[in-house]
């Protein structure tokens, strides 16, 4: 993420709620609680999740009754439909699969859950929810402008002293997590600005009234959460309401197909929300649209850098040339860089991208990241690519909604 207008901007606001919040804390400390867990009616879709869904079903166990958990298994080949029904929830089979968002609208309506529950409570099937959400959820919902409520992202971190593979990708997108939460998504989530671009369909409670007013299952597009938004905010449905305190722990990728099918299926069903949605006059479409932008160049410039890598040490290895003397002498003509060197750049690059890692890292015990983030520019290079090469099929491409999950990996109900 670039250090620019939009990340300044929202940090900053931030830092405002932050200290707002202290004193609303103390306000409203002895208020009682007006809805009940039993309001709450949670929606699972599975594709192939046998190695993790009784732990989110468990999960959930902790905070609500059994009876308010139902499953959809799409089009799954494995055991996940077995596995759920063996925690005594209800659960359907739908063959030949549908797609997430469809699935969701399948339970919702076999089940008849909106005119039965106060709350929908999206949930995906490799995440464990921690047994204070529902409870912190709720209390948010005493505020009657807030609509939906959706959570945090943690992961399951090993203890471990010599570097992995597979925890070097899980590292980077806790970093990016990281950075997305407290540069953006808490500002934006804040109820005198709220204009996030997601509602994440991971951990996402939604008042019944409101989600009805929302079509889950749009035809032509990837993925539900960013459409969600874009309607909520177009249809002035009421506010958005997130904390960093409402937990759910999370599976994130472990190795580089199942990153690059994972991150370009997002940034798929990004443009094609964008292309079905259009732009609006509001404070929504001002912030999104500077941060669209200043993303954008920032990837551009990141798949130029190791081409400007290359002509800063080909001097060392082939001595001077033509194309990159006359590329100096372009570069030298604007601003501050009359007195820059490419070398003064990528440094300067590298150790603002390390520090971040390196706090992140402080911030959730997770030493490893000083190791992990020497290596963080490949990926960079990589969401980048995702990132350019995702606008043409976003915006012309169709799709089914059906999908494959990433590679999961079972562990236990407690994480860290």
């Amino acid at each position: 993420m670039p250090l620019g207008i939009s990340s300044g901007f929202w940090l900053l606001v931030g830092l405002i709620r932050s200290v707002f919040e202290i004193f609303d804390k103390r306000k409203n400390s002895n208020r009682k609680p007006k809805h009940k867990p039993s309001d709450i009616a949670v929606v699972i879709p599975a594709h192939n999740e046998e190695l993790v869904i009784r732990a989110c079903i468990r999960a959930l166990k902790q905070s609500l009754d059994k009876k308010q958990i139902y499953v959809a298994s799409d089009g799954s080949s494995d055991k996940t439909y077995f596995k759920a029904r063996l925690e005594g929830v209800k659960v359907v089979n739908i063959h030949p699969g549908v797609g997430k968002a469809k699935a969701l609208v399948y339970l919702i309506n076999k089940f008849n859950l909106f005119k039965k529950y106060k709350f929908i409570f999206i949930v995906d099937a490799d995440t464990k929810i921690d047994k204070n959400f529902v409870k912190g959820a709720l209390k948010m919902f005493e505020d009657q402008e807030i609509k939906v409520v959706f959570g945090t992202a943690r992961i399951y971190w090993p203890s471990h002293f010599w570097p992995r593979l597979s925890l070097y990708f899980v590292a980077y997108r806790e970093r990016l997590n990281r950075m997305l939460q407290y540069f953006f998504m808490f500002g934006q989530t804040w109820k005198y600005t709220n204009v996030p671009y997601v509602i994440p369909g991971f951990a996402t409670i939604y008042r019944s009234t409101t989600l009805k007013q929302l079509k889950i299952d749009t035809p032509g597009l990837l993925i539900e959460d960013f459409h969600l938004a874009f309607q909520f905010h177009r249809k002035k449905l009421g506010k958005i309401g997130y904390h960093p305190a409402l937990i759910g722990w999370d599976q994130h990728p472990d190795n580089l197909i199942d990153y690059w099918k994972q991150v370009r299926r997002w940034n798929i069903g990004f443009f094609q929300t964008v292309k079905k949605n259009g732009i609006w006059p509001s404070f929504f479409w001002a912030s999104l649209g500077l941060f669209m932008f200043e993303v954008t160049l920032h990837a551009i410039f990141l798949l130029f850098v190791p081409f400007i890598t290359l002509y800063w040490v080909s001097p060392w290895l082939f001595g001077h040339f033509f194309l990159y003397d006359t590329f100096v002498d372009f570069y030298r003509q604007f601003g501050l860089f009359q007195n820059v060197s490419l070398l003064d750049i990528l440094v300067t690059i590298f150790l603002y991208d390390y520090g971040m890692t390196i706090v992140f890292g402080l911030m959730g015990k997770k030493p490893q990241f000083a190791i992990y983030g020497l290596f963080f520019f490949f990926m960079h290079f990589v969401t980048s690519l995702i990132l350019i090469s995702s606008i043409i099929p976003g915006f012309f491409g169709k799709s089914t909604g059906r999908w494959i999950s990433p590679k999961r990996y079972s562990v236990g109900l407690t994480s860290g």
